[in-house]
């Protein structure tokens, strides 16, 4: 028994020398990817059944409230200013098709762009996403998740959004960009930002999420523009997935 164990000892550190002689580098760690490095596509104004089936996982929704109160989804772009809309789908049946976004082993972003300040109406919307979506939310502590590693937002429903403070639904939302690590830039502003230098420094680790302009559209628009300062959230494409971005933007 102690010859086998000291033939084993000696075989032990006898590798040692070896490894030690060839001058290896120790293997380095696998640093995982962070979400801030990936590129998404996604779509606004679209069915959201359509968006989710094509495999993209961003969904940019405009919020209204009804005659009701009851928050509502347009179809349409409409006017500044407008706080209800005609041609809507129901924020519940958005968030029904939301379930048909998982499983994965990828996060699935909803953008909410609130045109609403009635509070009734927003907290009705976070009653719904907490109805339907519960077991994909994430929980509240995880605020400002731009540098979390894609890992551990696998399965899980990412909320972003602008001005709700003070609503059931700020309780939800994971990055505002009201804050510092969430930009909403038009595709214009996205293409001519005024320091492009800046820009990219900025998505290096924080995110731009790239919008149509209100009146243009997305007619004659290249998508892939969009991503030449490392914007990452794009409302633009059909590529589905999270593609990471070229290593030389992360």
């Amino acid at each position: 028994m102690e010859t086998a164990l000291a033939v084993a000892l000696v075989g032990v550190l006898g590798y040692t020398l070896w490894k030690e002689t060839k001058g290896e580098e120790p293997e380095l760690a696998v640093v995982p990817k962070r979400l801030c490095d990936y590129v998404v596509r996604g779509g606004t104004y679209e069915k959201p059944s359509d968006v989710i089936e094509s495999g993209r996982r961003l969904l940019e929704v405009h919020l209204y409230a009804d005659e009701n109160g009851n928050p509502v989804v347009a179809q349409v772009p409409l006017n500044q200013g407008y706080d209800y809309a005609y041609d809507y789908w129901t924020f519940d049946s958005v968030c029904v098709d939301l379930i048909q976004a998982f499983p994965s082993p990828y996060p699935f972003i909803l953008s909410i762009v609130p045109h609403t300040s009635n509070m009734v109406t927003l907290n009705k919307a976070a009653e719904i996403l907490k109805t339907t979506v519960r077991r994909n939310l994430l929980p509240p502590e995880y605020k400002d998740i731009h540098d979390l590693s894609i890992g551990l937002l696998s399965n899980k429903l990412i909320i972003a959004s602008g001005n709700v403070q003070g609503s059931e639904l700020a309780e939800l939302v994971n990055l505002s960009w009201n804050e510092a690590h969430l930009r909403r830039l038009t595709f214009g502003q996205a293409v001519h930002p005024g320091d492009y230098s800046e820009l990219v420094a900025f998505n290096r680790n924080a995110i731009t999420l790239v919008a149509p302009d209100p009146v243009f559209g997305k007619k004659g628009i290249n998508p892939e523009v969009s991503t030449a300062y490392g914007c990452q959230w794009i409302l633009f494409g059909s590529t589905p997935g999270f593609v990471e971005k070229p290593v030389g933007l992360q």
